[in-house]
């Protein structure tokens, strides 16, 4: 008789399954789970189905491939205990469809949670927590991101004085090429491709990062045709899909972005100028890298449709 393997949940994080489609985005599990360490963190280890949709609804719509109709919360939330971390309460019971998913109207009435020793482990190891959440946010979101989801999950590591400001546990773990930021920023003359904005002070130049097009996360490699400089806010609104390029390295604006008089000067008007190219000799932007930030069915970045 062999010894049982031991529980090990970073390794159950890591083998969580998702749905795959290609290069197509799928982190509603992820975002659950984020969510409800957040409400364990604020001590709420049980919760109602009603009150998943109601935060997960805005958490997919900004962080999850779009889609035609409305994201359904729904799935993770019921699909999520077959990972051996979540666990529906007397889901046996609910009433089910033909298919075997559960009647929405029992799903109305569930209540679930994290199992009895994930929750233990979370609760109890702050070390843990931050590790399963970086792993969470490095496997499946873009880094300009990972501050605003911790913020919206309501999630706070434990060591720092903001959600955003992370103690040593919570540190990107996928491989980097450290070279990548420095080529990119110089490729492009250390200014920004999609506004211009370029700052030096004392012979140095701020106010640039530089950007995956289609994320590390999701396999986008250190390369500079994949790389763009771009002010943090640009940025930040390239990642969440504001905003994304046609074949021709075109600027296109989601319709759906909306803001301030100032916002809409700034962003809307740059739909349908070129974007800055980088230095000669330098590699473009790669057409794939481009279509798999822009089209839903392999990225999914872009919110589309664009403006006219």
């Amino acid at each position: 008789m062999t010894d049982s393997k031991p529980f090990n949940l970073v390794d159950q994080i890591r083998a969580l399954r998702t749905f795959k489609s290609g290069t197509r985005r799928a982190p509603h599990k992820p975002l659950l789970i984020l969510y409800a360490i957040g409400q364990l963190q604020a001590g709420n280890k049980t919760v109602t189905f009603p009150e998943v949709k109601t935060a997960l609804l805005p958490l997919l719509d900004a962080y999850a491939p779009p889609v035609r109709r409305q994201h359904q919360p729904e799935l993770p939330y019921w699909h999520l205990s077959t990972d051996g971390l979540w666990d529906v309460h007397d889901r046996d019971e609910l009433d089910r469809q033909a298919s075997g998913f559960p009647r929405m109207s029992a799903l109305q009435n569930s209540t679930a949670g994290f199992t009895d020793e994930v929750a233990e482990q979370l609760s109890t190891d702050s070390e843990l927590t931050a590790t399963i959440v970086a792993q969470l946010l490095d496997e499946h979101f873009a880094p300009s991101t990972h501050e605003a989801i911790l913020n919206a999950a309501g999630i706070h590591l434990e060591g720092s004085t903001s959600a955003g400001e992370s103690k040593e546990q919570y540190t990107t773990r996928k491989k980097r090429d450290p070279r990548f930021r420095e080529q990119v920023l110089r490729a492009y003359e250390y200014r920004c491709a999609f506004s211009g904005f370029r700052a030096a002070i004392g012979g140095s130049y701020f106010g640039c990062e530089a950007a995956h097009v289609q994320w590390h996360a999701y396999k986008g490699p250190d390369l500079l045709s994949n790389g763009l400089s771009l002010e943090p806010t640009v940025h930040k609104l390239f990642d969440v899909g504001a905003w994304s390029l046609t074949d021709q390295r075109t600027i296109i604006v989601s319709q759906h972005l909306t803001g301030t008089d100032a916002t809409i000067e700034r962003i809307r008007s740059k739909h349908g100028q070129q974007l800055i190219d980088p230095l000669p000799g330098t590699p473009e932007l790669d057409i794939k890298f481009i279509r798999w930030h822009r089209e839903p069915n392999q990225g999914g970045v872009f919110r589309g449709p664009a403006l006219p």
